[in-house]
């Protein structure tokens, strides 16, 4: 342990005197490298532009810092990448409902069971007593 403490101190002396202190950070990303991945995020995805309003923007930089801070520095792109991707401002068909607005989860369920060939099962079964089969 002792020689790894004096190796260790020995490597830091020369890298102290070529220009690399002990105290200066090895690894820094700036909020310009920042703002080209989410931009370079945004048009190679084609999502919209205009989503990217100011409050956008600082929401998903706060949302980055947090996570940089938490996660691994080192893939920082990746979490850009991921934050954009997932923000609801910016990419809003990821968190669109399956059906359309005009129908309701009912409806998604009777046409999911008949492409399945099981609508026998979402259909009332109203027997003689219901009048269906009057003439």
């Amino acid at each position: 342990m002792n020689e790894n403490l004096e190796l260790g101190f020995e490597v830091s002396k020369l890298l102290a005197y070529n220009g690399y202190p002990a105290d200066a950070p090895a690894f820094a990303v700036t909020w310009g490298q920042i703002a080209e991945a989410i931009a370079q995020t945004v048009l190679s995805h084609n999502l919209p532009t205009d989503t990217l309003t100011e409050e956008t923007t600082v929401i998903l930089a706060d949302t980055i810092r947090r996570d940089l801070l938490e996660i691994d520095p080192l893939n920082w792109r990746e979490v850009v990448l991921d934050r954009v991707m997932t923000c609801r401002a910016i990419n809003p068909a990821l968190w669109e409902p399956d059906y359309e607005p005009d129908e309701g989860p009912l409806v998604e369920q009777y046409e999911n069971a008949t492409r399945l060939g099981d609508d026998e099962s979402y259909w009332v079964d109203g027997g003689e007593s219901a009048g269906f089969f009057d003439e």
